[in-house]
């Protein structure tokens, strides 16, 4: 059972609207572990994969960035 799914960015792949990446962070009570899970929807295929948080902030981009804001309510860059 999720205890914790919160959105933290979206992002649309286009072209239709429906097409869009969602990231959310996610509390997994079974395994007492905090994730994030990155979704995404295209018109051809969709999918989902799960990264610790840790690893998902070793990468950059606007998502990193937009988790770090709402952890911390500070700009990723300050």
């Amino acid at each position: 059972m999720t205890a914790i799914n919160r959105e933290f960015f979206q992002s649309w792949r286009g072209p239709a609207p429906a097409d869009q990446d969602t990231w959310c962070l996610v509390f997994d009570e079974a395994t007492r572990r905090l994730l994030v899970r990155h979704q995404w929807q295209a018109s051809r295929h969709s999918g989902c994969d799960e990264f610790e948080v840790a690893e998902f902030l070793k990468q950059e981009g606007g998502a990193q960035a937009a988790l770090i804001e709402s952890l911390f309510l500070v700009p990723a860059d300050a």
